[in-house]
């Protein structure tokens, strides 16, 4: 059956109405799911309370401190001297032991000048036996030889006297023969007299030519025992030397220590044939140690002898630092490594309970030297600075607000570091908690050990 267009209107306007009720109905439903969304958010947040946005730090205040530059180099402990003893003659080793019987081995103290060591001297002791004769036999052999001089002397003088008197004698014949040979010129004497007169002075020529010959027969003689003499004073100059030579060999035979130290190593035992090169002990000087470390030459402006100090330390004593300062610097620099050696000396210690040294040659050991000391600057741990591209940033409060602050450093030392620009004493810094913090951050300072 068709509607009739009365019928069609009335169903299209219910249509309508009810399009519109459900409109009505779901428009109202979605309303009210938001309002009551929106007041259950507005309920949690009364709940929670207001949102705090300030960092948790701790903050300190800015001090001085005193700080030090200090470089570290590594070395060996040495002993001060090293004298290896070995003997001046050969001969057997009779003894290794001191006056006492003590038995020189490793580890024991000797003194200077402290007798250690006795060869066999039998053949030693004969040696100087036999320099003693030959010495006396020399001494004899001068004293003759200055005595046959003594005596060539005296005969050469009673020579002298003899050509004297004949050189007198000859002169007064010339003046006779002289005389005669003018009276018989003058016919007032005879012939006969003036021939006596020529035998007389030809007779006193003879006697003059004799004493002349005897005479320098006597000064050869003279020159023949002062010869004799200097030979005899050559061999016993010779005697006494090989006297020396003798007994400074006996003495040889027993060795001493030159210096006061302590046996490092025992080389032989007794018994053993020596000679003049083979060692015996090795003692090392222990009072006093060295140690020598390579430092570049550009610190070595500020490293003086006698001045510049420094703390040595070793693995052999954990937690002892032991002072000392520079002794020396060594005058060449290494071409290689462009360093410098540097020598510093410890006075060493001995252990109260065995008596033994506690810094032993060979021994591993760190030498902080300090080549700066400044005193009473800006300085704050090193942890501190927070690292922002090429700045180092510290954070100081102004009221519970921060603010960034690029800061300039300086010396680092044990934990902190100088501050050369940027803050001041008495500022107050986050000392905790700065890595969660930027530039006007908002902070709640509490104590370190609630952080």
């Amino acid at each position: 059956m068709e509607e009739t267009p009365n019928q069609l209107k009335t169903n299209k306007l219910s249509l309508g109405l009810t399009l519109l009720l459900v409109a009505v109905i779901l428009g109202g439903a979605g309303y009210g799911a938001k309002w009551y969304s929106a007041r259950q958010q507005e309920k949690q947040k009364e709940a929670r309370g207001a949102r705090d946005d300030a960092v948790t730090v701790s903050t300190a205040t800015v001090t001085t401190a005193d700080l030090k530059t200090v470089l570290t180099f590594n070395g060996d402990i040495e002993a001060l001297q090293t004298v290896q003893i070995q003997p001046k003659v050969t001969g057997r080793l009779l003894k290794l032991a001191l006056d006492d019987g003590t038995a020189v081995e490793e580890g024991v103290v000797v003194q200077e000048g402290q007798l250690i060591a006795q060869l066999d001297d039998r053949e030693y002791v004969a040696q100087l036996d036999s320099a003693k004769a030959h010495v006396a036999s020399a001494e004899a052999a001068r004293a003759v030889a200055k005595a046959e001089l003594e005596e060539e002397k005296a005969k050469y003088a009673s020579n002298l006297a003899a050509t004297q008197n004949a050189q007198a004698n000859y002169e007064d014949k010339v003046r006779e023969q002289k005389r005669m040979a003018g009276l018989v010129a003058g016919n007032a004497g005879t012939q006969q007299s003036l021939d006596q007169a020529n035998t007389a002075l030809a007779q006193a020529q003879a006697q003059l030519d004799q004493a002349k010959a005897d005479e320098q027969g006597a000064l050869a003689k003279i020159a023949s025992a002062e010869a004799a003499i200097q030979q005899a004073e050559a061999s016993y100059t010779q005697a006494q030397a090989s006297l020396e030579t003798a007994e400074l060999n006996l003495a040889e035979t027993k060795i001493y220590s030159p210096m006061r130290g302590v046996v490092s190593a025992k080389l032989v035992d007794p018994g053993v044939m020596l000679s003049s090169s083979t060692p015996i002990v090795t003692i090392v000087s222990m009072a006093m140690v060295k140690v020598v470390v390579a430092v570049p030459v550009n610190h070595l402006s500020r490293v003086l002898p006698g001045k510049t100090h420094a703390t040595l330390t070793t693995p052999a004593l954990p937690g002892r630092e032991i002072d000392c300062v520079v002794e020396k610097i060594y005058p060449t620099v290494d071409t290689v490594t462009r360093t410098a050696q540097v020598e510093f000396r410890v006075e060493n210690e001995r252990d109260e309970a065995t008596g033994t040294f506690l810094l032993r040659p060979g021994l591993y050991a760190s030498v902080a030297v300090l080549l700066e000391e400044r005193k009473n600057v800006v300085a704050i741990d090193i942890s501190l600075p927070v690292r922002n591209l090429e700045r180092n940033l510290v954070y100081v409060c102004h009221g519970d607000i921060v603010e960034a602050v690029p800061v300039k450093l300086g010396t680092t030392f044990r934990g902190l570091v100088e501050v050369l620009e940027g803050l001041q004493v008495g500022d107050e810094i986050v000392v905790q908690g700065q890595h969660r913090l930027t530039d006007g951050s908002k902070i709640r300072r509490v104590q370190p050990e609630s952080m």
